[in-house]
């Protein structure tokens, strides 16, 4: 997996395996669209399985808005292959932001202050 930012790593958690994005600082619309390429690649390596998704951004700052349309987009389009969605997040606007993502997706984005917080 190519780009810094997410940084795209498996983990597993109560023996249940989960596609971690770690996010830092602005996400960008070429961000994003390398970053699906390279969770697209992740998912086609496991086609019969849902997936746990974890997103990470404690230390993100913010996104672009043509960033946020692409991942909604994703999201749709991989949506067959998602068990659920973990955010793990203090800011508000970040977390505003993912209610409103889960809306556009028909699915509920679940949300923790840290890794730890998450329930599997």
């Amino acid at each position: 997996m190519e780009s810094n930012n997410p940084k795209l790593e498996w983990l597993v958690i109560n023996e249940k395996e989960c596609l971690k994005f770690t996010f830092s600082d602005v996400l960008t619309e070429q961000l994003a669209i390398a970053a699906i390429d390279d969770w697209k690649k992740a998912f086609a390596s496991k086609p019969d399985e849902k997936i746990i998704l974890i997103w990470n951004c404690l230390n993100m700052d913010r996104y672009d808005n043509k960033a946020r349309t692409r991942w909604q987009k994703a999201l749709k389009e991989m949506k067959s292959q998602i068990d659920c969605v973990w955010l793990i997040n203090e800011s508000n606007i970040i977390r505003m932001g993912a209610s409103i993502m889960s809306l556009f997706v028909s699915f509920e984005i679940k949300v923790a202050g840290s890794e730890s917080e998450i329930k599997i």
